[in-house]
């Protein structure tokens, strides 16, 4: 898997950046269809906002691109949040592309049942 981490117009420190590989890794260990993630993030310097962040995450895979954004205080917070988002994307993306069984391979399957019990009998 390749992990790519940018700041929009801030530098990435090695907290951070740690962090996030932690974070991503920990969603390729459970979902091993994950080719590449774009991680950007950046924070809010208007005077009237309190400081927040932002983080945006793309990951792709086979088929279309997952993607999500969230807004935080800190960005270990929104890292966290994004985190979230990501997982139930992943999962809803693994249940409708997992394969599922045809009815020419259940009838297989089936017809193995068969013949391994009659041969015990």
């Amino acid at each position: 898997m390749k992990l790519n981490i940018t700041g929009h117009e801030i530098a990435v420190s090695p907290e951070v950046k740690k962090y996030i590989e932690k974070k991503m890794n920990k969603l390729c260990k459970h979902y091993k269809s994950i080719l590449e993630v774009d991680v950007v993030f950046e924070e809010s310097k208007k005077k009237t906002a309190k400081k927040l962040a932002s983080a945006k995450a793309v990951i792709k895979v086979a088929g279309p691109d997952i993607s999500a954004e969230t807004d935080a205080k800190t960005i270990f917070a929104a890292v966290d949040e994004l985190e979230r988002k990501l997982v139930r994307q992943l999962e809803k993306d693994k249940a409708t592309h997992s394969p599922k069984e045809s009815r020419v391979t259940k009838g297989k399957n089936l017809l193995k049942k068969i013949l391994r019990i009659e041969s015990r009998g």
